[in-house]
Parts: structure tokens; C-alpha cells; sequence
């Protein structure tokens, strides 16, 4: 592939991907990129075959670009515990392409989420973590993650925050986290909530 070609490609795709994020893929027509991308319709075809598979081609980028975030995250936090991340714009764009994926659907978006919960559910059970249900919490935990993602502009505007800065996304990863190591019931709510649900079941 020439260098024009690449540049060429990787233009349709960024185009693609900011038009499927605001307007879902449904609603976004092969023209609309060819003309966010100043390229023919034509061209897209040849690089991509279809808008199934330059949505594929998104979907593959947006995934691989978070796991490497993801990944530079963790190591910078582990060397350093005072690290933050930097939501940039690029990677603010690509949590919120990856939400509203998720909810359009796709085959990409449908794997990921469930190798996030394999992944979590893998940790859970490496680390000896007591929980009566390891696959269903991990699934829970993905899916309020997940939502950040999918809702991040309403939450913003909720807090008061400008969305999609890197300041609102800062905000709402540390409400996270102090959820998760402040659970909002004792464990003999969560005892009895068992217990009833265990009850309500023996009962069907």
C-alpha cells in the first residue's frame, strides 16, 4: 500500500469514526464520510468493500487504541502512584465511540464486552476473591464501566462539568473509584438481599 493510499485510508476512518460516534452508523451514509474525509465514495469502497467493513475497521482501531491507553495507564500508575491519566481528545472521542457501539450493536462491540468480562471474571478467580458469582459481578462491573462510556456527556453536565475534557472524565473516574472501595451497603444488607432473592427463587 503506497503512502497515499494509507493516508487516504486512515482519513475515511477517522472521518468514519467521529461521524459514527455522533450520529450512530445507521444514520450516517457512505457519501456523509466521503465528504468529511474529502474523498470519492468510490475510494471507500475500494479501501473497505463496504460501510459493514469500515465500521469493522473502526471498531478494530477504537479497541486497539484503548487497550494500549489501558495498558500505558497501569504501567505509568504502577511506577508512579501519584500518576493521573490525560483524557486527551483523541481518546475521549474513541470512550464515547466505543459506548455508543455498544449500543448501536455490532459483532466488534459484542466480543469486546464480553472479553472484558471474561477478562475480569479471570481476575476475580486468580486472585481467591469470595464472591458467590464471580462471572455475574464481573458482567455488573463491566456494564457500570461501560456506561461511563455510553453516558459520560450526560454525566458531565450533571456535575457541572464541560463535557467530553479531560477534567470531566478525571471527575467521573474518581466518583468511580471511590465506589468501588466504598460500597454503599454493609454486607448484612447485602446478607438479607441474598437471602430474599434466594427465597424468591425457591418459590418459581
Amino acid at each position: 500500500m503506497s503512502t497515499e493510499d494509507f493516508t487516504a485510508r486512515a482519513r475515511i476512518r477517522d472521518a468514519a469514526i467521529k461521524l459514527f460516534t455522533e450520529r450512530g452508523m445507521e444514520k450516517t451514509s457512505i457519501l456523509d464520510i466521503a465528504e468529511a474525509a474529502g474523498v470519492s465514495g468510490g475510494l471507500i469502497r475500494h479501501h473497505f468493500g463496504s460501510k459493514d467493513g469500515l465500521r469493522e475497521a473502526c471498531d478494530t482501531h477504537v479497541f486497539d487504541e484503548l487497550l494500549k491507553f489501558k495498558e500505558e495507564v497501569l504501567a505509568k500508575g504502577a511506577a508512579n502512584p501519584g500518576f493521573l491519566p490525560t483524557f486527551d481528545a483523541r481518546q475521549l472521542l474513541y470512550r464515547r465511540y466505543l459506548g455508543r457501539a455498544m449500543v448501536d450493536g455490532s459483532a466488534a462491540a459484542d466480543a469486546q464486552f464480553t472479553g472484558i468480562v471474561d477478562e475480569t471474571e479471570r481476575y476475580f478467580r486468580e486472585q481467591g476473591m469470595d464472591m458467590p458469582d464471580p462471572r455475574g459481578v464481573a458482567a455488573a462491573l463491566a456494564a457500570m464501566t461501560g456506561g461511563l462510556m455510553i453516558l459520560q456527556d450526560h454525566v458531565a453536565r450533571a456535575l457541572g462539568e464541560e463535557p467530553g475534557t479531560n477534567e470531566a472524565m478525571l471527575r467521573m473516574s474518581a466518583a468511580a473509584g471511590h465506589l468501588f472501595l466504598n460500597p454503599l451497603a454493609t454486607t448484612e444488607v447485602l446478607e438479607k438481599a441474598r437471602e430474599a432473592l434466594a427465597a424468591y427463587q425457591r418459590k418459581e
